[in-house]
């Protein structure tokens, strides 16, 4: 089992050390530096790099935050103290805020949306694990109970599923996919769609371990987490994108 702990912060002297923000910070940075090499290699000019990634940066905070509050809002109602402003974020809502970003961006500069599009993929699987990792570190997002060993002990004393273990190694998986299928030198925007092909699957798939029996738990309607639906109803218009495209 996982003994329970929860690392929001190191104080060193007069200096207090964010654990999250840290980690955002350092996905940022590794995201930024792979994209760079990744756009050279690409005939993209760096600076569009430059200009870029502080605007996903920005993109990824205020969506994830207004997601937070959006599907949160219930806690309040609960009666719980939770200050929505001041906690919580939510990756898919950050994403997605990101991505339309990332397409304006792309109309604007008149770049090949696609070649683009591949340049940031490993960055950002990078990315994501590494904000993960904050994550565990800080105990956000609350697995279901479970009895299997590797379970984590909550502040409650029940044991749940590890829920950031799973999505660190889901990001794993799909990171050494495309490690492979760059050697391959696949079409353009095949990087891409199989990153979202595969990311929105198994955050649909690993959603089913986390929480719904406490207030801070995320909604759930019908079963499925709020994220889960949007998911579901995202799925299918990235798949009609990818055969148009003909990228598989």
């Amino acid at each position: 089992m996982i003994p329970y702990f929860s690392l929001s912060s190191i104080i060193i002297g007069p200096i207090t050390i964010q654990v999250w923000g840290s980690m955002v910070a350092l996905g940022f940075l590794v995201a930024l530096f792979l994209s760079l090499k990744e756009a050279k290699k690409n005939n993209i000019d760096e600076d569009s790099i430059w200009a870029l990634l502080p605007l996903l940066l920005l993109a990824m905070v205020i969506g994830s935050k207004l997601f937070y509050i959006i599907f949160n809002f219930h806690s309040l109602q609960a009666g719980e103290t939770l200050i929505l402003l001041n906690s919580g974020f939510s990756l898919i809502g950050g994403l997605s805020f990101s991505v339309i970003v990332f397409f304006l961006f792309a109309k604007a500069k008149k770049i090949n949306v696609y070649k683009l599009a591949d340049s940031l993929i490993p960055g950002a699987i990078l990315a994501i694990i590494i904000t993960r990792i904050g994550c565990f570190l800080v105990y956000e997002h609350i697995g279901a109970i479970t009895t299997l060993p590797w379970g984590r002990f909550y502040v409650d004393g029940t044991i749940r599923h590890p829920v950031n273990i799973y999505y660190m190694l889901s990001g794993l998986v799909i990171f050494l996919i495309i490690c492979y299928l760059k050697r391959r030198q696949v079409k353009e925007g095949m990087l891409a769609f199989v990153f979202l092909v595969y990311y929105m699957t198994s955050r649909f798939l690993l959603d089913f371990t986390r929480c719904s029996d406490l207030n801070i738990c995320n909604g759930h309607y019908i079963g499925l987490t709020n994220t889960q639906w949007i998911l579901l109803l995202s799925l299918p218009l990235v798949l009609t994108i990818a055969k148009k495209k003909r990228v598989f």
